[in-house]
């Protein structure tokens, strides 16, 4: 049985795995997604045609919410399929626990999302945006003894 830490953010997801059951936590990286849509830019996930300019009422920049709502679709679908992806390992592997690191808003979609077995199986929550450090700074974040 593994112990899997999961590090996240709207774009891309670390899953690491420690096996020590003396409980040192020593990590091992087993695979980097990315959700390429993700990194879009904004006005390329928008595709109502409205553009980013002024509109000819003189409200300007008329297209902005659907931007950020578009970002916003784009973090809780790669945050579902994280999430699945989470229960097939968990099946795979039987997870012993589950850490979550990630920044706070997509730390609670991943909350959401997470089915039952797996949601009872996290152990911590760290609320930081991590996914680009190294494995030896994501592991001072956790706790001493996995």
């Amino acid at each position: 049985m593994s112990i899997a830490v999961v590090v996240a953010d709207a774009s891309r997801a670390r899953i690491l795995f420690t096996e020590d059951d003396a409980g040192h936590g020593v990590l091992v990286e087993s695979e980097d997604l990315v959700h390429p849509e993700s990194r879009l830019r904004e006005q390329d996930l928008v595709a109502d045609g409205t553009g980013s300019g002024n509109d000819s009422g003189g409200f300007g920049m008329h297209s902005m919410g659907h931007e950020k709502a578009a970002h916003n679709r784009q973090a809780e679908i790669f945050a579902s399929q994280l999430c699945e992806h989470i229960d097939k390992i968990h099946r795979r592997r039987k997870l012993r626990r589950i850490y979550l690191v990630a920044p706070p808003q997509f730390l609670g979609m991943l909350r959401a999302g997470l089915g039952k077995q797996c949601a009872s199986l996290v152990a911590d929550e760290v609320n930081k945006n991590l996914v680009a450090h190294s494995l030896d700074d994501i592991r001072r974040h956790l706790p001493k003894r996995l």
